[in-house]
């Protein structure tokens, strides 16, 4: 029972740490398509600054929520894969 445990934690680990990778690695294309989603709902103009800042925030922010959900995986997957090694 506790090695079934093991291995769905293994893989719930394993598909954190990559969801986490390309949230990091897709950050800037999601940044630039909320700023042009922005700039769409104003009518197609916007203030420069404004337009910047919704890039650069949405970007930062995505990178940060990718950088926890692949620390939490990538450890997660080393704890869960010693757990599995000490059961075998």
């Amino acid at each position: 029972m506790k090695k079934v445990i093991v291995k769905r934690a293994l893989c719930i680990m394993i598909v954190m740490f990559f969801i986490g990778l390309i949230l990091i690695i897709s950050s800037t294309a999601i940044g630039n398509k909320m700023g042009h989603n922005a700039i769409q709902r104003n009518g197609g103009s916007m203030n420069t600054i404004r337009y910047e800042r919704i890039i650069d925030n949405s970007t930062s922010n995505f990178r940060t929520v990718g950088l926890i959900l692949s620390l939490v995986g990538g450890f997660g997957f080393l704890l869960s894969g010693y757990a599995l090694y000490n059961e075998l």
